[in-house]
C-alpha cells in the first residue's frame, strides 16, 4: 500500500526523451539526467566494457581453426636430395570433449551478464548523484534569492531609520544596529552567491562534464509524488541492477567451476596428410590421432580456484541482499525524518514565526519596541526561512536514494 503525499519539493521527474542542447536556459533535473546520460563518462566506460565482454562471449565456444601441414621428411644429406626426399602436406584439427565449448560459451555469457547490470548500477547511481547535487544547487539558489532579500529589506530599513534620526524620531544607536545588520547580511548573501556557484560547478561534475556552462535553474518547490512503503521497497530489491549483478556473477563462477573441470579431460587432435615418396614415386596417405598425457598437469589448481571463487560470489551476493535491505531501511527513516522537519517547519514553526515578526513590526512602528528588538525577530525569521529550505533539500536527497532503489516501472 502506498501513501500520496505532497511535499514542497519539486525535483524528482521522469528522464527526458530527447537530449537537451547546452544552452543558457534555465536547466530543469529531467535535462540534467538527460546529459549525464549522454555526457558522463562512467556510462561510456561501462557500455566499452560491455561491448568487450559481448565480444569474449562472441568468440568463447568457438572450435579452434584447423592447422595446415607441409614439410619435407627423409632429406639425404647428400646427393639426389629431391628425388629421395618424402613430401608431406595435410592438415590437423583438434577437438575438445566434455562440453568445454558450451560451458565456455556459458561462462562468458554470464559474464556480460555482468557487466550490463554494472552499467545499470552505475547509470542509477549517477541519476542519484545528478538528482542530489540538483537538490543542493536548487536549495542554493533559492537561499541566495532569501538572503538578498533580507539584504534588500535591511537597505530599506536603513533609509528609513537614517530619515527617523534625522527628523529626531530615532537614536543614532538605532541606525548603528540596523546598519550592522546590513553588513552582516550583506556579507552572507555574498557568501550565498559564492555556494550557489559552487554548487552549480558540483551539478556539472556530477553530468559528468565540469565544463558544462549551468547559469540557472529551473525546480519547482511544490509538487505531488509517491512514496512507497518500506515493505513495497524491500519487494522491488530483488529487481535491483546490484542484486541482478550479483547473482549473475554468482552464476558465471559456478559455470567457470564447470569450465575448469571439463578442462582436464585432453583434447585430441586428428591429423590427415598426404605423403609423396619421391624415391619410389607412390602416394600414400598418414591418418593420425594425439592425445596429451594428464601426468603432471590435471588442471587441479584451476579447478580449486575456480572453486573459491565461486564460493566467494555466493558470499558477495548475500551480502549485497543485506546491504540494499539496509540501504532501503536507513533511506526510508531519513527520508521519513526530513519529512517530520520539513512538516514541523511549514505547518507549526513558521506560521507562528511569522505572526512574531508581523506582531513585532506593528509593535515596532507604534514605539512600544525598540529597533534591536525588531532586529533580534527578524533574525530569527530569516534563519528559519533558511531552515526550512534546507529542509526541502533534505527530502530531496533522501528521496533521490529512496528512488534509486525501486523498479524503474515506479
Amino acid at each position: 500500500m502506498k501513501r500520496i503525499l505532497v511535499l514542497s519539493i519539486g525535483l524528482a521527474g521522469a528522464l527526458a526523451s530527447a537530449e537537451p542542447a547546452l544552452t543558457n536556459d534555465a536547466l530543469t533535473l529531467d535535462q540534467a539526467i538527460a546529459l549525464a546520460e549522454r555526457l558522463h563518462p562512467e556510462l561510456a566506460e561501462g557500455e566499452a566494457l560491455l561491448r568487450a565482454a559481448q565480444g569474449r562471449a562472441d568468440q568463447a565456444g568457438r572450435l579452434p581453426n584447423p592447422r595446415i601441414i607441409a614439410r619435407t621428411e627423409s632429406v639425404p644429406t647428400s646427393g639426389g636430395a629431391t628425388r629421395e626426399a618424402e613430401y608431406l602436406a595435410g592438415f590437423s584439427q583438434s577437438f575438445q570433449f566434455g562440453g568445454r565449448l558450451s560451458k565456455a560459451r556459458s561462462a562468458e555469457r554470464l559474464a556480460g551478464e555482468t557487466r550490463l547490470q554494472e552499467l545499470e548500477m552505475r547509470r542509477r547511481d549517477i541519476r542519484k548523484r545528478v538528482h542530489a547535487a540538483f537538490a543542493t544547487a536548487l536549495y542554493q539558489e533559492k537561499a541566495f534569492l532569501t538572503l538578498s532579500n533580507i539584504s534588500r529589506t535591511f537597505e530599506q530599513s536603513a533609509t528609513v531609520i537614517k530619515a527617523r534620526v534625522d527628523a529626531g524620531d530615532a537614536l543614532p544607536e538605532d541606525l548603528a544596529r540596523i546598519e550592522l545588520e546590513l553588513i552582516r547580511s550583506k556579507i552572507e548573501r555574498d557568501r550565498g552567491s559564492s555556494m550557489r556557484q559552487t554548487a552549480l560547478t558540483q551539478l556539472a561534475a556530477a553530468i559528468g562534464d565540469p565544463k558544462t556552462l549551468i547559469t540557472r535553474l529551473d525546480g519547482n518547490l511544490d509538487v505531488t509524488f509517491e512514496i512507497p512503503t518500506l515493505e513495497s521497497t524491500a519487494a522491488d530489491l530483488a529487481e535491483h541492477p546490484a542484486a541482478l549483478r550479483a547473482e549473475a556473477d554468482n552464476k558465471a563462477r559456478a559455470a567457470r567451476l564447470e569450465l575448469a573441470k571439463a578442462q582436464r579431460i585432453p583434447e585430441v587432435t586428428f591429423e590427415a596428410l598426404y605423403r609423396r615418396l619421391e624415391g619410389e614415386r607412390r602416394n600414400t596417405f598418414d591418418v593420425g590421432v594425439s592425445i596429451p598425457l594428464p601426468l603432471f598437469d590435471r588442471n587441479v589448481g584451476n579447478v580449486r580456484e575456480a572453486r573459491a571463487e565461486s564460493a566467494a560470489a555466493e558470499a558477495r551476493y548475500r551480502a549485497t541482499q543485506n546491504e540494499l535491505r539496509s540501504r532501503a531501511e536507513e533511506s526510508h527513516l531519513r527520508l521519513t525524518a526530513a519529512l517530520g522537519r520539513r512538516r514541523a517547519l511549514r505547518d507549526d514553526v513558521l506560521p507562528r514565526a511569522r505572526t512574531v515578526l508581523e506582531t513585532a513590526e506593528l509593535r515596532y512602528s507604534a514605539g512600544d519596541i525598540r529597533v534591536s528588538e525588531l532586529l533580534g525577530v527578524r533574525r530569527a525569521w530569516a534563519s528559519l526561512e533558511l531552515d526550512y529550505l534546507e529542509s526541502l533539500r533534505d527530502v530531496a536527497q533522501a528521496w533521490a536514494d529512496v528512488q534509486s532503489l525501486m523498479a524503474p516501472s515506479q
